[in-house]
């Protein structure tokens, strides 16, 4: 048995009120039945990338923000559905120009807190690295770090850059090992911002930059057209 599963178990037998309905789960007056994963798949990774990235937790519900609808029609929302099996709901919050899929669902919710250690609130604050994930395939790691990539990272065209930026110590420290283990050349920079000290992660050179988008595959419109425009890979 793997350890997703061992903790599914765990985290099943916990919340008696949760009942399997064919393949699904649901709990009483809950409006939605959902799957719950039982193994680590880079699918699942790529999503908990994103949560890092760009998630918020509060009151059963889990956010997603990101400017670029296309995101959200193509990567967030079909993601979600295939790992969870309900479709998320998304709105555009004109004053921020910004879109939000969401979801309120305590089954989701609890799994993802107690199962999957993501924190409650705005999750970039107190991430600890899952060890589901710390226990993960490269591939499966370069799925997640492609998510992540796609909520935070920024791309330069004129100098041949990608830069990434967090909080989070447990991020950045998770991020530079990786790029280590695939030989990815790297830069770093830290400083203040509104009291809260800041990680920076920059990558350059176009033949650097080739190998790191042969390796991490970004699925964010925006910055995938832009990637594959000026660093094309074969």
């Amino acid at each position: 048995m793997s350890g997703l599963e061992c903790r599914v178990k765990l985290f099943l037998k916990k919340h008696k009120e949760i009942y399997k309905s064919g393949s699904k789960y649901s709990i009483k007056k809950s409006a939605y039945e959902v799957k719950i994963p039982r193994k680590i798949n880079k699918d699942l990774c790529r999503l908990l990338g994103i949560l890092h990235g760009d998630g918020n937790m509060s009151l059963n519900r889990i956010h997603f923000s990101d400017k670029s609808k296309k995101y959200h029609e193509t990567v967030i929302g079909p993601t979600f559905q295939k790992i969870f099996g309900i479709k998320l709901n998304t709105f555009h919050d004109i004053n921020r120009n910004t879109y939000y899929s969401h979801i309120k669902s305590k089954i989701i919710y609890r799994l993802l807190v107690e199962v999957f250690e993501i924190p409650e609130g705005s999750v970039r604050k107190s991430i600890q690295i899952p060890e589901v994930l710390k226990k993960a395939t490269k591939k499966q790691k370069s799925a997640y770090i492609a998510g992540l990539f796609d909520a935070e990272s920024h791309i330069c065209k004129r100098e041949a850059r990608i830069s990434f930026y967090t909080t989070s110590i447990n991020l950045f420290n998770f991020v530079k090992d990786f790029l280590e283990e695939i030989n990815i050349k790297y830069s770093i920079y830290s400083r203040f911002r509104r009291k809260n000290k800041e990680y920076e992660i920059n990558l350059y050179g176009k033949n650097n930059i080739k190998k790191f988008i042969e390796i991490v595959e970004m699925k964010h419109p925006d910055k995938t057209a832009c990637l594959f425009l000026h660093f094309p890979v074969h």
